[in-house]
């Protein structure tokens, strides 16, 4: 007698198997999966897992969606999204590449599915390493289908591409590529999309990108190149409608310059906190403080300071201005992020920060 009665559901899940079992027994896989406890019974169980993973390439769509949507929820778990890297589809080396596969077919319903997969199995730092194997051979193909927004023909958005590039920027590997002429750096065709205004999904993607990036120094003078014009993606979602004297207007990037009065902040706040994030990574270095001087920064800043009501984004709003105002011999370092800050003083500005945060709250 079977210890597991999911067991029960194996002989209805084989592709040959009749048409309304299958459905019924993947409606009930799909309500299991929709907790955690329910997770863990599906993850307890691989033969379970391997059909579910068969099914999603099942000719009835239907029956494909509702198992992507499983694996779906159950990759939204961090142990299911690695405890799913150990499966190999048939004739695939993994699932990653099977749901690569998915994506790069525009004829694919509900590719979207296999969108959000990749980008919870990428999330895990555990992860990112293990999956990027599988995906550098695939990048160029991918981003290609993200730019070209009209690429599947089902009706899937594969918004969810920018987060997988987003997590996958976590990899130095994938940062080279990224940054690489090969012929043409993927970076420029990524960029536009920090200000897509049809799905902040993708800006929120390309913004991560671009922050994790802004993580390692090495890549901060390729960053703020004239060829990258990084600062106007990066200040625009910061930008509103109102109007600088003659002399600071000048200092703006050009496409920044007398915006008209329809122009709008980001909504979202996870992405002006992004942009804030990576700001504050750029100022590391003398010699990029001084580009981000010369090119307004401070006065984008000034103003949408007067704007935002987030505290945790005001704070990290002023530390970048504290910076910015201040004389190089003020500042006192030449690469900000080798200097060490005693344990005693981390734990004061700590405190001194919460204080802050409560007193804007």
């Amino acid at each position: 007698m079977d210890q597991d009665p999911l067991n029960e559901l194996l002989e209805f899940l084989k592709p040959e198997s009749r048409l309304d079992l299958k459905h019924i027994s993947l409606d009930h896989l799909l309500g299991l999966s929709g907790t955690e406890d329910g997770i863990q019974v599906l993850l307890n169980n691989e033969k379970i897992i391997l059909c579910i993973i068969e099914l999603t390439d099942d000719k009835v769509a239907e029956i494909s969606k509702n198992a992507l949507l499983v694996l779906v929820n159950v990759t939204a778990n961090e142990k299911g999204a690695l405890d799913l890297l150990k499966y190999r589809p048939s004739r695939k080396k993994n699932i990653i590449e099977l749901l690569i596969g998915y994506i790069l077919n525009p004829d694919k319903k509900e590719a979207d599915a296999a969108c959000m997969i990749l980008s919870n199995l990428t999330r895990s730092e555990n992860a990112v390493e293990v999956c990027t194997d599988t995906f550098l051979p695939h990048l160029n193909d991918l981003l290609n289908v993200f730019v070209n927004t009209s690429y599947n023909k089902t009706g899937s958005n594969l918004n969810y591409l920018a987060p997988i590039f987003s997590n996958l920027s976590c990899s130095p590997r994938v940062r080279k590529w990224l940054t690489d002429e090969n012929p043409h750096v993927p970076l420029i065709k990524l960029l536009p999309f920090c200000n897509y205004q049809a799905s902040s999904i993708r800006r929120g993607g390309a913004i991560g990108t671009v922050r994790n990036i802004s993580f390692d120094t090495n890549y901060h003078e390729f960053l703020l190149s004239n060829d990258i014009d990084l600062l106007t993606y990066l200040l625009s979602p910061l930008m509103g409608s109102e109007d600088y004297p003659d002399d600071e207007m000048e200092q703006l990037p050009i496409a920044l310059q007398y915006l008209g009065k329809e122009k709008h902040r980001d909504p979202d706040i996870d992405i002006r906190k992004m942009i804030i994030e990576t700001l504050n990574k750029l100022c590391a270095k003398r010699n990029i403080r001084e580009v981000l001087r010369d090119n307004g920064v401070y006065y984008v800043l000034r103003e949408y300071h007067k704007w935002e009501k987030d505290p945790n984004t005001l704070l990290a709003c002023e530390n970048v201005v504290d910076i910015l105002i201040q004389k190089e011999e003020e500042v006192g370092a030449e690469d900000l992020s080798k200097v060490d800050i005693p344990e005693e003083l981390k734990g004061k500005f700590e405190e001194m920060d919460k204080e802050y945060v409560d007193n804007v709250q």
